[in-house]
């Protein structure tokens, strides 16, 4: 097993923010390739677009339509769309979200910076979590989107759960211990020998001392050697993890990677408790990375997220109450199709609501930038870019009209028909601007196809907060009443008439 990453030496470090838009050749500095071949140099920036760590800006005109999650700032070729980090050959960048205004003043740790950034972290952690929580363990492993995502995993699962034990009774093919009889002769097939039948396999059966257990040793290394290679990129910091180093054993004592996960891959055919299964397979996912990066070592690490919106729309929806009881489920169209018969479409299904009492708030995180610009030809006004588009303000009303209507809902949704309903849409909003609040509103839409009265609330939120709770696994609910309370307010005789 080689070094690997242990050997790698910082270069650089850069602060860049998601959607701002930088000339080819600045990227290729940020990466210390300005004076590399054109030919390597187009390779590495198609790389990144594969990755999804940057994406080439688009030239069109800016149009109020335009998708509000790829709206770039800055007039160059290309963009950021990752939030994380990203280290190549040395060269480290630290990617904010693109609500951060104050981005290149937060190179200095004075500035509050590597604070704000390790929150992030744990934010994007947590969510990776999540998402994992409904795979099985092999299919969790498989899913590991990269290297860095695979040793933070394996060394926060150490901190929460501890090393490998195994102290109870094992039960084993062709090991030491007692020879289980009845076992061997029910379930291997005996060789024949002058009528006498020979077991050339036997089941055992004997105590195993954990302290002494090869597998528990291996974890140990292992987890010490991730904690190494991850305090050259300032995630054990980053990401508050404990540092293992005083670990005597280094993992080479143990053998070659081929023969370690030979043992892992013993060990997983006769080991069936759950929690160890666990972490055999994150060893063994390991063990298999490291043969890979031993025949040919990566150039690129990174550990992040390229779909941050789906993390602003889960911290929202974790922070903020939603109440997966009342998750409603709308009758979805059904079409009659001539000679075929009758199908249904897809389920409508609001994204967040939690219940209070007998009321509904209806809610839709938006991972959206609004921006007020001057409006060249038309007279002009300001007009504001960045706005949810008519698909969603549309569905919002529909929402909020079905979870109100008894034959609308599924028969499951109809023990709690709500006599009120609000809605709104919520957006970050970073903590260093001059106005600060928690809760900020931003604007209102009304569609009149809904009713005069009907309207639909858009919401600023402050992030650091939300994070904070979303990191400790917690609700947010000083927002929550905030939120809640500005809504009844804004919307408060809009509900009459709607039962």
């Amino acid at each position: 097993m080689k070094p690997g990453v242990t050997d790698m030496r910082l270069r650089s470090i850069t602060w860049v923010k998601e959607l701002e838009a930088y000339s080819r050749e600045a990227v290729l500095e940020i990466f210390g390739l300005r004076k590399s071949e054109p030919v390597a140099a187009a390779q590495f920036l198609d790389s990144l677009m594969a990755k999804r760590i940057l994406k080439k800006t688009s030239a069109s005109e800016e149009t109020e339509e335009e998708d509000p999650l790829e709206r770039f700032t800055g007039s160059g070729e290309y963009a950021f769309t990752y939030v994380g980090l990203y280290c190549y050959r040395g060269h480290l960048v630290y990617s904010l979200p693109k609500y951060e205004r104050r981005y290149n003043v937060l190179q200095s740790a004075d500035a509050g910076g590597m604070e704000q950034f390790a929150l992030l972290m744990k934010v994007i952690r947590r969510y990776e979590s999540r998402t994992r929580d409904g795979l099985d363990n092999e299919q969790q492993e498989q899913n590991t989107d990269t290297y860095l995502a695979q040793l933070v995993s394996m060394v926060t699962d150490y901190a929460e759960h501890g090393e490998y034990r195994d102290d109870e009774r094992r039960i084993a093919l062709n090991e030491q211990g007692c020879i289980l009889w009845n076992r061997t002769i029910n379930c291997t097939t005996p060789f024949m020998q002058d009528d006498d039948p020979v077991y050339l396999d036997a089941y055992t059966s004997r105590f195993v001392d954990a302290e002494d257990h090869f597998i528990t040793r291996l974890h140990r290394v292992v987890v010490k050697e991730c904690c190494r290679q991850l305090q050259v990129f300032g995630l054990v910091e980053l990401l508050d993890l404990p540092m293992v180093d005083t670990i005597e054993e280094d993992v080479e004592e143990l053998g070659d990677t081929e023969y370690l996960l030979h043992r892992v891959e013993n060990e997983l055919g006769c080991q069936f408790d759950s929690r160890r299964r666990q972490i055999l397979h994150r060893l063994k996912a390991y063990l298999e990375c490291e043969m890979q990066r031993d025949d040919d070592a990566p150039d690129d690490y990174f550990f992040g997220c390229t779909s941050f919106h789906c993390v602003w729309e889960d911290v929202c929806a974790c922070t903020l109450g939603n109440d997966v009881k009342h998750r409603f489920s709308i009758i979805p169209p059904k079409w009659n199709i001539d000679n075929v018969g009758t199908q249904e479409t897809a389920n409508l299904r609001p994204d967040m609501v939690f219940v209070d009492g007998e009321t509904a708030y209806v809610l839709d995180a938006k991972y959206y930038l609004p921006e007020l610009k001057n409006s060249v030809g038309k007279n002009g006004e300001d007009r504001a870019y960045g706005l949810p588009g008519v698909g969603d303000v549309t569905k919002q009303f529909l929402y909020r009209q079905a979870i109100m209507n008894r034959d609308a809902l599924k028969a499951d949704d109809k023990r709690l028909i709500p006599t009120k309903a609000y809605n709104a849409f919520l957006m970050p909003q970073d903590t260093s601007l001059p106005s600060y609040a928690e809760v900020m509103h931003y604007a209102s839409v009304t569609m009149p196809l809904f009713g005069e009265g009907n309207r639909i609330d858009t919401y600023r939120l402050a992030v650091e907060p939300l994070y904070k709770a979303y990191a400790a696994g917690s609700k947010s609910s000083g927002i929550a009443d905030a939120l809640c309370r500005m809504l009844r307010e804004s919307q408060q005789g809009d509900d009459e008439g709607e039962r």
